[in-house]
């Protein structure tokens, strides 16, 4: 294994994941991964798509858990840029960990949805398939390239349902307020760490991790504060620190005083590990059961998620 994952986070990683799961774990950031993909139902049908990839001779293999997913087998990245459904933006290239958050969110046509951090626009557009575009959704963005890259993505998929925003979600102001809020957060990405990508890790540090936590905890409490009485709220992040997944969702539990509360936060056929009840000497509130830890595999980037209701 490369040395290029630093000795500080392996040894946190020990004290997070199950010990039968390391070796398999640490495979994973040596793994290229796969090539995931979503069909854009706004631009495309499922039984369209799957006739055009067999058409192509090209090979895929189905995911159980979402019948919009699919792995393309044999294909370079090059080679899939050039296929017409994707410049048609039948097909987009997207995690398979980073469908999760939505499915959670489960957000229904004619909902009002606000996306916070929705840059470049896999989950805002995997909104909007959802929703039918039937409903209302915002879409916030504070970084101008990236505001402009939602956009460029928003349009090339069809999300005409979308109005943007460019402004620090933690800065947003409206006066209404919506039936789901999804918060995928900026985080440290130790669950997307390459070892042949040098670039994925090298700005991680014990430093950044806390600094991301202050960040995560704003933005949660912005977003649970424009959240309708029965709305859901969504909380994500692709990275293993505690400090920016259980610790946060404890102090956002904590702060609204029982005016909100965790759900489940599950996909069927989608297996997760035990998130931690305590991590240095801080021992955590919040019902851990309900908390969504997912490993990297190889399929898969490894992730966390919250579901939060308003009381």
């Amino acid at each position: 294994m490369s040395n290029v994952l630093p000795a500080a986070f392996l040894e946190r990683l020990k004290k997070i994941i199950p010990a039968r799961n390391f070796d398999t774990v640490l495979a994973a950031f040596d793994s290229d991964g796969v090539m995931s993909v979503r069909i854009n139902t706004l631009k495309a049908s499922r039984p369209e798509v799957l006739q055009q990839l067999t058409d192509l001779k090209i090979s895929f293999q189905e995911i159980p858990w979402y019948s919009d997913a699919l792995i393309l087998q044999g294909m370079s990245a090059n080679d899939y840029s050039q296929l017409d459904v994707v410049k048609q933006g039948g097909l987009y290239r997207q995690g398979l960990s980073s469908l999760l958050p939505v499915l959670i969110l489960n957000p229904q046509k004619g909902e009002r949805v606000l996306d916070f951090c929705a840059a470049p626009g896999s989950k805002t557009t995997q909104i909007a398939a959802q929703m039918k575009q039937e409903g209302e959704l915002i879409a916030v963005e504070a970084i101008r390239p990236r505001f402009y890259k939602l956009k460029s993505v928003c349009a090339l998929l069809g999300a005409d349902n979308v109005s943007f925003k460019l402004t620090d979600a933690r800065r947003f102001r409206s006066e209404d307020v919506f039936d789901k809020v999804l918060v995928d957060a900026p985080c440290s990405s130790e669950g997307r760490f390459k070892t042949a990508d040098p670039k994925s890790v090298g700005y991680w540090s014990p430093r950044k991790i806390k600094e991301m936590a202050h960040k995560q905890k704003g933005l949660l409490w912005s977003a649970s504060r424009f959240l309708k009485p029965g709305g859901v709220l969504v909380y994500s992040t692709c990275t293993f620190a505690p400090e920016e997944n259980e610790a946060v969702v404890d102090w956002v539990l904590r702060k609204a005083q029982g005016h909100l509360v965790l759900q489940p936060a599950a996909v069927e056929g989608v297996a997760g590990y035990p998130a931690l009840s305590h991590w240095e000497h801080k021992v955590f509130s919040a019902p851990v059961e309900n908390l969504l830890r997912v490993l990297p595999n190889g399929l898969m980037e490894g992730f966390f998620v919250a579901k939060f209701i308003k009381q």
